[in-house]
């Protein structure tokens, strides 16, 4: 196992339902900063690909999601994917974000208690998120006018990745991904990268009779996790390390204007991304940032025209 390569989290990607639907949950509820707006950057149907984060689109921050509902195509949640999403937040915060969601018309789901942390669980999109204090976070939050600097979430806490089989998931995630497993919590199973902490945490559910979840891209699933490696060659050991255990369903390097990519699909079925960031501000003013639509470049015809076409289909309003 090598420590460095994996730095931590970096970011993952949803598929949601509405692009104001995603504004109001990340910006209003969340309370990150909507950081970037463009398009997903493969396939010939425009959709969007929306930003957000603390105010720099720091690794370990950002949330991203395609807003799907307008394609018609809906997933199935299931083993195989990333299946909740969890939040750090301030300790003795956690009573305020339980009467926040009330105030906002999100139910909590469950409250429950693993690893000896306590966690809310709520639901957007048919997609679970969580929030869990974090006495150690010290992250600097983003100040939204939303929710108080004192209560903001710090970033990612954990991720949970649920798999039928653990064995090879476990190979995986120690041998390809240099990730140490630190602790046993019933059907969890913590990974950590470098120093550990939040930001840097997997938790690997084991369901073993849970049924597949859906691969391609459809409202209601998370379609991969990224993870942030320092450098282009960081990404390159990563990769060469992965195939040569045998797991050769590797993608090459894409480029995706804010960040470089290269993907995998673990032997638990979970969408794994390694991912060298470029930065947010290349294209747009730290003031303006996220105000824009940005191309992505496939797309051929009239920017202009595309612009109005998604204004009518998925409007934004902030």
């Amino acid at each position: 196992m090598e420590s460095g390569l994996i730095r931590g989290l970096h970011h993952i990607t949803l598929c949601t339902s509405t692009a104001q639907g995603d504004v109001d949950f990340f910006v209003k509820v969340i309370g990150q900063r909507f950081i970037k707006r463009t398009l997903f950057y493969d396939g010939r149907i425009p959709i969007y690909h929306l930003y957000f984060s603390d105010a720099d689109g720091t690794p370990g921050t950002v949330m991203t999601t395609f807003p799907m509902r307008r394609t018609g195509l809906t997933g199935r949640k299931g083993s195989g994917q990333f299946t909740a999403i969890a939040y750090s937040i301030p300790g003795g915060s956690i009573d305020f974000w339980r009467e926040h969601f009330r105030r906002n018309g999100v139910a909590v789901a469950e409250e429950s208690e693993r690893f000896g942390e306590k966690y809310l669980r709520v639901v957007h999109a048919g997609i679970d998120f969580e929030v869990v204090e974090d006495r150690t976070d010290q992250r600097k939050p983003w100040k939204s006018e939303y929710v108080p600097e004192q209560f903001a979430v710090r970033g990612f806490h954990n991720w949970t990745a649920t798999v039928r089989e653990l064995e090879d998931m476990d190979s995986f995630m120690t041998g390809a991904w240099h990730l140490r497993q630190t602790m046993r919590d019933g059907r969890f199973t913590r990974y950590e990268a470098d120093a550990g902490g939040a930001g840097r945490r997997i938790d690997v559910l084991h369901s073993p009779d849970l049924r597949q979840g859906t691969w391609t891209l459809a409202e209601g699933i998370v379609h991969h996790g990224a993870f942030d490696v320092p450098d282009y060659d960081a990404q390159a050991r990563v990769k060469f390390d992965t195939e040569g255990m045998g797991f050769t369903d590797f993608s090459d390097r894409k480029n995706r204007g804010y960040f470089e990519s290269v993907y995998v699909r673990t032997p638990g079925g979970v969408m794994f991304e390694a991912t060298k960031s470029l930065g947010f501000k290349m294209d747009e003013e730290e003031s303006m940032l996220g105000t824009e639509l940005k191309i992505s470049p496939q797309f051929g015809m009239s920017h202009d025209d595309l612009r109005k076409l998604m204004q009518v289909e998925d409007p934004i309003h902030v």
